[in-house]
């Protein structure tokens, strides 16, 4: 069959997307002719100048999600000639890779694509396809066939073999792994297998990217990304990606030896790897495994990937790391207080997280810390413990990774399951929940803190740190709105709307608002700059 693999927008464009290239491998070992569009990529070369702007500054994600933000971008990246060169190839499936930020543009290209071949079979997966996510939003949308909900790999070889025999649309089969729709209403075809054995998995060949590789088409130049596990060792009770792989699973250091090896062969000028699995220090003796195999042959790459905070990470394991060519990491640390850090089921402690963090300095390796603020526990007086430990951490860490969502309340999670275990009060919405700890609200007030303080200990602005969040108005004003606080709702859309973005939904949002609070002047000003938009 022939089969087009899209990913849309989302902003990260460091290197070729590795799913878009493992599925086309995979899917042409199975006998299947793919074709890749990474829309992302191309869509940024597309835009204007003006418009780049929200791939490469990270801290512009929020506009992503903003429906007159993606009408813009379609419009600016000449959206319909490349649905045209999908279309083009003849595919009968398109398969779309979602994360949050692409999720508008997805909708927006899948929909067109329905629209002009009306026997298409559109699938949706990824991380954002997960049941935890939206799943079951995916597959109310009328130009969505099948959502698989989990890992794809074998879902998909079963799903692609019933389609080759049943073409139908008014009788599309059933198949393990995907919800789709039966008589109008979404159904669950049944949980679908996984992979057991990494190392069986086919090496992504890149083919469909050699163009924009050797042309220099990506954010850095010299990077690809490599499969090094599914899963994770722990358990954290806010996790929901966990969630999304059965279990943990690693491939074989001689394995992922191979893959370094064929890129490298490949393309020269790849001299630099980023591991995409949760962690790569789930299994250490493979992970020396792997530094002796690339030592021992005297390959000359760079290194990259998440890990855990985790006591047997010893300082002759980071030396060997690091003469293998591992360069960075991010360690998943989250909080500076031991009890939020337990009450997370974060299985390690603050002083064995220094020591990593010194050895880690030690060895040569730079690296970054991820934390959050806000979670259901955190009260101020542990809020100051976490500024404490950035002073603590600052002679060892590089740089800080903030989430900008603060703390997330996940479907499915631990803490979405138990409530009244975290003293949360409210948890019908996964970024307004409520605790009696704190609110969004606070939580925003604690972030700013947060970078306020690592900016004053001299952390490099990066992602998640910044002096202004250059969508702060607009995120308060979505909250106050769905809290009901249209004074406050009010004022934070026509900041956001002065000073961040112009768009259609914070117009009509003040129109509404200005119904509530019987404020006419308001509701006229606001339907006229809505005219202009127009």
């Amino acid at each position: 069959m022939k089969i087009a693999i899209i990913k849309c927008p989302w902003w990260v464009r460091y290197c070729p997307p590795y799913i878009l290239a493992y599925f086309s491998t995979y899917l042409r070992n199975l006998g299947h002719e793919t074709f890749c569009f990474d829309l992302n990529n191309r869509f940024y070369w597309q835009a204007t100048q003006e418009n780049r702007k929200y791939w490469e500054n990270r801290d512009f994600y929020s506009v992503w999600e903003n429906n007159t933000f993606t009408d813009t971008i379609l419009k600016v990246s000449n959206a319909e000639k490349s649905i045209k060169d999908i279309l083009a190839t003849e595919s009968q499936i398109f398969i779309f890779d979602t994360h949050t930020p692409s999720v508008n543009i997805s909708y927006a290209v899948a929909k067109k694509i329905k629209e002009q071949k009306k026997d298409a079979i559109i699938i949706f997966l990824g991380h954002k396809a997960a049941k935890t996510q939206m799943a079951y939003d995916f597959a109310k949308q009328n130009f969505v066939d099948y959502v698989c909900y989990s890992e794809a790999d074998i879902p998909l070889k079963n799903l692609l073999e019933k389609l080759k025999n049943n073409f139908d649309l008014n009788n599309l089969p059933e198949s393990k792994g995907f919800l789709m729709k039966k008589n109008g209403e979404v159904f669950d075809c049944g949980q679908g297998d996984y992979v057991t054995n990494l190392d069986e998995l086919p090496i992504p060949d890149y083919e469909d990217f050699k163009e924009d590789i050797l042309n220099n088409k990506y954010e850095q130049t010299n990077r690809l990304d490599l499969l090094d596990c599914r899963g994770c060792i722990n358990a954290c009770h806010f996790c929901y990606e966990r969630l999304f792989w059965p279990k943990y699973r690693y491939m074989s250091a001689k394995k992922l030896f191979e893959q370094v090896k064929k890129h490298i062969t490949d393309f020269p000028q790849i001299n630099y790897f980023y591991f995409n699995g949760l962690l790569l220090n789930g299994n250490l003796k493979n992970l020396e495994e792997f530094c002796d195999l690339i030592i021992d042959n005297n390959i000359k790459i760079s290194w990259a990937g998440q890990a855990v905070v985790r006591d047997d990470m010893t300082l002759e394991l980071l030396k060997k790391m690091k003469k293998a060519g591992c360069g960075w990491v991010g360690y998943g640390v989250e909080s500076g207080s031991q009890k939020v850090l337990d009450s997370m089921n974060k299985r390690f402690q603050i002083p064995k997280a220094i020591e990593l963090f010194k050895n880690t300095k030690q060895a040569g390796i730079s690296f970054q810390i991820n934390m959050m603020c806000g979670f259901p526990t955190e009260t101020e007086e542990d809020f100051e413990k976490t500024l404490n430990f950035l002073v603590k951490a600052r002679p060892y860490v590089n740089s800080i990774l903030a989430s900008q969502s603060f703390f997330t309340l996940e479907k499915c999670t631990y803490v979405k399951n138990n409530p009244d275990k975290f003293g949360i009060t409210k948890s019908d919405h996964h970024l307004y929940w409520k605790s009696i700890n704190n609110d969004y609200a606070k939580r925003f007030e604690r972030y700013e803190k947060f970078c306020d303080m690592a900016i004053k200990l001299k952390y490099p602005e990066t992602s998640g740190i910044s002096a202004v969040k250059p969508d702060k108005w607009f995120q308060l004003g979505e909250y106050y709105f769905y809290d009901k606080n249209y004074s406050k709702a009010k004022e934070c859309f026509i900041n956001s709307f002065d000073k961040e973005f112009k768009s259609k939904e914070i117009c009509n949002k003040l129109i509404f608002i200005a119904k509530q609070l019987n404020d006419k002047d308001l509701e006229q000003k606001y339907i006229k700059e809505l005219e202009v938009l127009n």
